[in-house]
């Protein structure tokens, strides 16, 4: 098989050599981004029930009525009772193979895996069942080889590599991937070549701001690349064949919030109209430069983040503030600098705002045009990179070390009432 690897560069040091010779050489290191891919005829199709297990490499988190669920990316989610969020427990593993995403309307939950739709039963959370697996609804979102086998995520690592002046790259920052399936996009990183993605009502769960499903109005919403797919939601959980939208290339993560979609996208915000649920309208979009943007919305403000360092190979690191009253025109209101914002989730006054391994920030936003001045909490000492924020019940963080629980009954002093971390 043959690999594709992409290379973020940065200058260590130069060392001289002689002048005599004309001799210099660079020391560079990089991220190497190595893809793993995956056969469909070797992809276990059932779910697995197994023992509860530490967490690992935790994902994204979702909260439904008493329970927690925590993804482990392209394994499954780790199931948590959290009846007593002083004394989570950590009741089951779900093995679910090529799992990211999760949501959950009246006991039945929708994941995908890989390119397939899951729709497992949670009305008895003793004896899980396996409801209906749609095979082939996400096909857009994956580059699928020739062979079949399907690009599953980028493997991350570090290596070395020393160049001499001659070389083209001598110098400077760069980047560049082997077989261009990467190409320069108006200097701010990499853009697909071919188009091609990688992926990574009722009684309604909640996700947290980096989801790529969600539900609302009775129906499943879920992105690809570049595509939106709406599922409307029966009472006994089936769903119907997805209505497919298309946008450009590039989004990431979903929120609802009244009538609309707020989709962002490595370039920009776009709004989606749902009014008729079974038929989402692009209604506009909020442009900006590169970069990763998770986005939550309240009370007609979209709060956005930005971030560099990431594969969207953008270069800032802030939170934007916008106007979207009006949605066919939303208007950036405010621009404040961060260290490395991640996910993020807004209650009432409190913006709380995870970054990345600078831990959790929490902003008093009533005042939108000095928020820097209202930062009233800073938690560090651990990695946060998305956050649920619970009315009346807790704030869920989650990070690269694990789960952590705080009551953030006052927003100003929040409380830690439990954690569970990962074991490596």
């Amino acid at each position: 098989m043959k690999y594709l690897h992409l290379f973020i560069f940065t200058v260590l040091m130069a060392s001289f050599q002689s002048c005599t010779n004309d001799a210099c050489t660079n020391t560079m290191t990089y991220t190497e981004y190595t893809p793993i891919y995956v056969l469909p005829d070797t992809i276990d199709k059932e779910i697995k029930i197994e023992a509860p297990r530490p967490l690992k490499n935790p994902g994204k988190i979702y909260f439904y009525q008493d329970y927690i669920f925590i993804n482990e990316p392209y394994e499954g989610f780790h199931i948590i009772n959290n009846k007593v969020p002083s004394a989570p427990v950590n009741e089951r593993f779900v093995r679910l193979v090529g799992n990211v995403d999760l949501a959950v309307k009246d006991d039945y939950l929708y994941a995908d895996a890989y390119i397939d739709l899951v729709i497992i039963d949670l009305h008895n959370m003793d004896n899980l069942v396996q409801l209906t697996r749609k095979p082939g609804i996400f096909k857009g979102t994956y580059h699928i080889q020739n062979s079949g086998a399907i690009l599953s995520h980028y493997k991350e690592g570090e290596k070395s590599m020393t160049i001499d002046c001659s070389h083209q790259h001598y110098g400077g920052g760069f980047y560049f991937m082997e077989d261009n399936l990467f190409v320069s996009a108006d200097g701010f990183g990499p853009t697909r070549k071919n188009g091609s993605g990688v992926i990574p009502g009722g009684s309604v769960g909640k996700g947290g701001s980096l989801a790529r499903f969600t539900i609302a109005k009775d129906h499943l919403y879920a992105i690809g690349s570049y595509d939106l797919y709406s599922f409307s939601i029966s009472e006994n959980g089936q769903v119907s064949e997805p209505k497919v939208t298309n946008l450009p290339w590039g989004i990431e993560t979903i929120f609802p919030y009244k009538d609309y979609l707020f989709i962002g996208a490595n370039n920009g915000v776009h709004l989606v109209s749902i009014e008729d649920p079974k038929n989402p309208v692009v209604t506009s979009k909020f442009d900006h430069a590169r970069a990763c943007d998770p986005v939550v919305v309240q009370d007609d403000i979209a709060f956005v983040t930005l971030r560099d360092g990431t594969e969207c190979l953008g270069y800032l690191n802030q939170l934007d503030i916008i106007d979207v009253k009006d949605v066919k025109n939303p208007k950036l209101l405010h621009t404040y600098s961060m260290e490395h914002p991640h996910g993020l989730a807004i209650e009432g006054d409190y913006l709380y705002l995870c970054e990345g391994q600078h831990g959790l920030k929490v902003f008093n936003v009533k005042d939108l045009g000095s928020i820097h001045k209202h930062q009233v909490g800073t938690y560090k000492d651990f990695h946060a990179w998305d956050v649920i924020s619970l009315t009346g019940h807790s704030l869920l963080v989650i990070g690269n070390d694990g789960f952590r629980q705080y009551d953030h009954s006052n927003p100003e002093s929040l409380q830690l009432i439990s954690t569970i971390p990962v074991v490596k």
